[in-house]
């Protein structure tokens, strides 16, 4: 069994689930999304973003996108 906390408007309430329950949970989600798609699409006005290759230089580099200058940034736009 696992404690799962729930939020309410005076804190917390605990409830009592099965691991067999969460799991069941959890195949039901990812039975909604077929293709494994989870993502929100962006706004038609925003540029696409090549995100693995933004991952892949921010590994190589040792950093974080948040902290790429909007040249090295660039690279990674479609516009």
């Amino acid at each position: 069994m696992i404690d799962v906390l729930t939020p309410t408007h005076k804190g917390y309430t605990v409830k009592k689930v099965s691991e067999k329950m969460i799991m069941d949970d959890l195949r039901e989600f990812d039975d909604a999304f077929p293709d494994g798609v989870y993502a929100v699409p962006r706004s038609p006005k925003e540029p696409r973003v090549k995100v693995r290759a933004l991952l892949d230089y921010c590994k190589l580099h040792d950093t974080t996108p948040e902290n790429l200058s909007e040249k090295e940034m660039e690279q990674f736009l479609v516009r």
